[in-house]
């Protein structure tokens, strides 16, 4: 009677304090996927405009702007994956680092392409565009491939130096284990003892 029920004060004492690193991971990853999707949305939005009325006016589409809808496309697909916990079953998103430093390639050359071609100018239109409209699109275009930069190096930084901190957390759940089993033999023992002696009052302490 006694092993059992200090194995369930154990485990859930372990659980109880080591539960909330877990926790606060997934709260920040889905903060971070959902900025970049937020934003992803937004660069759709901007460049969006330009291809469908392009489309609408029958003329060629500009190999840019379909670009950019592209690489925005790939990050909303790759938040919402991201988003769910464990997608990949045994594989953890944070492994797939490379992933996201490839978006942040994409991303910066995004940034570069259109940077050249409006930041540069003072106002008015080009072909047809705003250009105080793209050279905000510009700098969302670089707070995106910020973001997907850091989510890769924390991915990388995850993954191999991972071990050394489940490591730790280990170490950690053990020290709790070892406190909750020396309060559970403190102050539980007595009244567990008492307990089984009240279900088995034939019981007799042999001296």
């Amino acid at each position: 009677m006694k092993m059992p029920l200090k194995s369930m004060a154990t485990k859930f004492g372990k659980g109880a304090a080591t539960k909330q690193i877990y926790i606060y991971e997934t709260w920040l990853r889905w903060v971070a996927r959902g900025i970049q999707f937020i934003l992803a949305i937004i660069v759709c939005g901007l460049y969006g405009n330009r291809v469908d009325r392009d489309r609408k006016a029958g003329n060629a589409q500009t190999a840019a702007w379909v670009y950019a809808l592209v690489v925005a496309g790939f990050s909303c697909v790759t938040c919402l994956i991201y988003a769910v916990p464990n997608p990949f079953s045994r594989m953890q998103s944070h492994r797939l680092f490379a992933w996201d430093l490839t978006l942040f390639v994409l991303w910066i050359a995004l940034f570069g392409t259109f940077a050249a071609i409006f930041l540069k100018r003072d106002g008015g239109e080009y072909e047809g565009t705003s250009v105080a409209l793209m050279k905000c699109a510009v700098w969302v275009d670089l707070v995106n491939a910020i973001f997907w930069l850091c989510t890769g190096v924390y991915g990388c930084f995850r993954t191999f130096v991972g071990r050394k901190v489940n490591n730790k957390i280990d170490h950690y759940q053990n020290k709790v284990e070892d406190g909750f089993n020396s309060k559970v033999d403190q102050y539980a023992g007595p009244a567990i003892n008492n307990f089984s002696m009240k279900l088995n009052p034939l019981h007799k302490e042999t001296v």
